[in-house]
């Protein structure tokens, strides 16, 4: 496992906020994006290379859904972020048994992730509401700075807590001697399968995710096999 210096703690504390409040409460200009995340975790950590790699998965894994209404995707910005920083960090060998645990222990915890997310607004839903029945005018910008504020917390708690998880458990896998091929030729299969699936097919299916999810995995293992 590489160092890790306070300079960078603090950078990802910062980070984390930024990317919720980019998701949530304004800005809204795709930072929050897992391949947006990924690359300037890559840049600030000094190896966008393999941060744009990680990122590009969690990337395809979001594009699994199409966010309709007052449909809430989930969170894949925090695949980015915890995959980016796993890998940098060195808790993510460069064996194929590493990274597809990695993505699977990630994938897993985007989901309570995403209920935080629920949370949040539940939360600003609140204070609207509150603000109407005390009938206080002019109270917009305190609701929206309060919202911004939240939702910085949410994401230095919520996705931190989530790193910190899923850093524990590649700890543990790292620790078990477990090697099935090189990372390279996974990878390749992957963007070249995932790229169409995720892309051109699975977004647009009318079926539950979870079974979007199973047809990308199933078509990873076809391009891993073809390889």
């Amino acid at each position: 496992m590489e160092e890790i210096s306070v300079w960078q703690v603090v950078f990802l504390i910062f980070f984390s906020g930024f990317i919720s409040i980019d998701r949530l409460a304004g800005l809204n200009i795709m930072i929050s994006r897992p391949i947006i995340v990924s690359g300037i975790i890559g840049i600030v950590l000094g190896d966008i290379s393999a941060a744009l790699m990680i990122g590009l998965i969690f990337e395809f894994i979001g594009m699994l859904e199409v966010p309709v209404g007052t449909t809430i995707a989930h969170d894949d910005s925090f695949g980015g972020y915890a995959g980016a920083v796993a890998v940098l960090f060195g808790y993510v060998r460069p064996d194929a048994i590493n990274i597809l645990a990695a993505i699977f222990i990630i994938s897993i915890l985007m989901y309570p992730v995403t209920l935080s997310d629920k949370g949040f607004r539940e939360i600003n839903r609140y204070f609207v509401k509150k603000s109407i029945v005390n009938n206080k005018t002019g109270n917009e910008n305190k609701l929206i700075a309060l919202g911004i504020f939240l939702a910085f917390i949410r994401g230095v708690i919520v996705y931190n807590t989530g790193l910190i998880i899923v850093l524990v458990f590649m700890s543990i896998i790292g620790s078990i001697e477990l090697h099935f091929t090189n990372l390279y030729a996974p990878v390749v299969a992957l963007t070249i399968i995932a790229t169409f699936m995720a892309g051109y097919l699975l977004r647009f299916l009318i079926i539950n995710r979870l079974y979007k999810v199973l047809l990308l995995a199933l078509g990873m293992a076809v391009g891993w096999w073809i390889i």
